[in-house]
């Protein structure tokens, strides 16, 4: 356990520990992902970056999570394509997505199941280090029904480096108790914490084939920028630009090649003017801006950019 916790913390030391966790509607990854923001934020040392990706869903359709945390800054907005550590809250959803893909050799597995690790790295061709915990049977023990994610959160908060169980447990609570959940199911759910500690498995395992788990290519956003809420802030049919002060204009520079792949400024820009391509490390890489019929000079992507590629200059 020393060495994953020297691992991790160094790449919360040194870049962003990157955790995406993927499940069924109703099998708790939302809870397991909100209880470890809780705990991380409670360090004033670390940043943190916590958000579901399910819209409105039926139980048992596939959900995911992701979690940011370092001690630098966090620049990124994106989804997470190659997490350090991937979460497989119940096998059902292995059925509907790869929840291994983009993971690197050498990542870290965190599965519900009562597989052993050899077992489940065998079955589903993973290549790192793979935890397994059966949390479902745990949890019929204390809650009278499958559900693992409290046997996880359990196992994440041993794993990773500057959490404690006694924090961990009283986040957990916290955020069943503004569920609104009777007393008694709370105490029941801190029993299963409890009782999930010291309970999981551990091996390395080298299952995956080359070809196994690829990212598929990006394809770029099409027709619309990131986040465009509807048609209406398109400026090529509405025409709201031409609003810029009289003798500036903007200008985007980028000679170190800086940009980093962020999408602020594409999400942020209210007339879709952020020029960018695809590019295969970063996702997306901002070429430029189309200042000549829709820049109104309103300075969102200039505040956003954490780089500082945007200026407003006198022409």
């Amino acid at each position: 356990m020393e060495m994953i916790h020297k691992k991790l913390g160094q790449i919360l030391n040194e870049s962003v520990l990157e955790i995406r966790g993927d499940g069924r509607a109703g099998s708790g990854l939302l809870l397991t992902l909100q209880s470890l923001a809780g705990v991380a934020v409670e360090d004033p040392r670390l940043y943190v970056q916590e958000w579901p990706f399910f819209s409105s869903a039926r139980k048992g359709a596939p959900t995911r999570g992701f979690l940011r945390l370092s001690r630098k800054s966090i620049e990124k907005a994106s989804g997470i394509t190659t997490p350090h550590i991937a979460i497989m809250m119940d096998e059902g959803v292995t059925k509907m997505v790869d929840f291994a893909e983009g993971v690197q050799r050498g990542g870290l597995f965190i599965l519900n199941t009562p597989r052993t690790p050899e077992e489940a790295a065998k079955k589903f061709r993973l290549s790192g280090r793979v935890y397994t915990i059966d949390g479902d049977a745990l949890a019929e023990k204390f809650l009278k029904k499958p559900l693992g994610n409290v046997s996880v959160f359990a196992l994440l908060s041993s794993i990773l480096p500057g959490f404690d169980f006694k924090t961990a447990r009283e986040h957990l609570l916290h955020h069943l108790q503004k569920r609104r959940l009777p007393e008694a199911l709370v105490e029941a759910n801190a029993e299963l914490f409890d009782a999930s500690l010291g309970q999981s498995k551990m091996a390395d395992c080298d299952f995956a084939f080359p070809s196994d788990h690829l990212l598929p290519a990006f394809q770029g956003y099409g027709e619309l920028m990131p986040g465009g809420q509807s048609r209406l802030r398109l400026s090529k049919t509405h025409f709201t630009s031409a609003f810029a002060r009289t003798g500036f204009e903007l200008r985007f520079s980028d000679p170190e090649n800086s940009c980093n792949g962020c999408g602020h400024c594409i999400i942020n820009c209210p007339e879709n003017i952020i020029q960018f391509c695809a590019d295969e490390e970063r996702g997306v890489k901002v070429t430029g801006a189309d200042v000549a019929r829709y820049c109104k000079l309103c300075r969102e992507c200039i505040e956003i950019c954490p780089k500082k590629l945007f200026q407003e200059v006198a022409v």
